[in-house]
């Protein structure tokens, strides 16, 4: 029987994010990163590219707009690193595409019961970042998956000084590249325009603030967001919800920041 009183889980690492618990709202997201999502307990219902699917997992591809519906509450979301080498990985893995949507992971029903266990374990940080390791593994990319150099410095610069709005013509000469190209080539990369990984990103930031003790004000202000009100429309168009949604389950809720 599934613990009902155990907290929702969230553990934020720089190449990913995990969340592992309770949802009581219908997301309409905008992705922002390619995302692995598992229902524990009963159907997904997806709304996508003019499509109506239910699948208990899917792989959804960054850049993608949706509606999900959890119709058990219990869920596992991991957003996958950003560069795409996650998703590389685990597409081969899934039965069937509802375009662009993958659906049906080839050993659902171990992967449910690993879930379950992190979930009913309160599982720690390591324990959950060797399960998502040995889950998505280390086999060789296809030589056509080349990332450019010149992007995963934009990346950098973007998460270094992630409160300043830098400038596409900073970026672009930084990488010795026109706007256009790098806009171009950004895109190509991370299935998402620079602007939507700045937000992403300091979405990212922000919830590391609050982990670490700082109300989600200041730790908004301090990632770059102008006000609350800019940081609720941005939490809203990227996750799918309202940051109250999420904040009503605060205190059933286990926040861990690593590296």
């Amino acid at each position: 029987m599934p613990d009902e009183s155990a907290p929702s889980l969230i553990y934020l690492w720089d190449r990913r994010t995990f969340f592992l618990g309770r949802l009581n709202a219908q997301l309409r997201m905008s992705q922002a990163a390619a995302t692995l999502v598992v229902s524990l307990a009963g159907p997904l219902h997806f709304f996508c590219a003019g499509q109506r699917m239910s699948a208990t997992s899917a792989l959804l591809p960054a850049g993608v707009e949706l509606e999900m519906q959890d119709g058990s509450e219990l869920i596992a979301v991991c957003y996958l690193d950003p560069f795409g080498e996650d998703y590389q990985r685990l597409q081969g893995r899934f039965r069937l595409s509802g375009s662009p949507l993958l659906v049906d992971y080839a050993e659902e029903a171990l992967l449910l019961a690993q879930l379950h266990e992190l979930h009913q374990a309160r599982a720690t940080p390591e324990q959950v970042a060797q399960f998502l390791e040995q889950l998505i593994g280390q086999a060789p990319l296809p030589p056509e998956h080349r990332i450019d150099p010149r992007i995963v410095r934009t990346v950098a610069l973007i998460k270094a000084d992630v409160s300043s709005n830098l400038s596409a013509e900073y970026l672009a000469e930084q990488a010795g590249l026109s706007v256009p190209r790098l806009t171009q080539l950004f895109r190509e990369t991370l299935g998402i325009s620079m602007r939507r990984y700045r937000q992403w990103h300091r979405l990212f930031v922000t919830t590391c603030g609050v982990a670490r003790g700082q109300s989600l004000t200041h730790a908004a202000i301090e990632a770059g967001f102008t006000d609350s009100a800019h940081f609720s429309h941005t939490f809203r168009s990227i996750i799918g919800m309202k940051p109250s949604e999420m904040l009503r389950q605060a205190g059933n809720m286990r926040l861990y920041a690593g590296q």
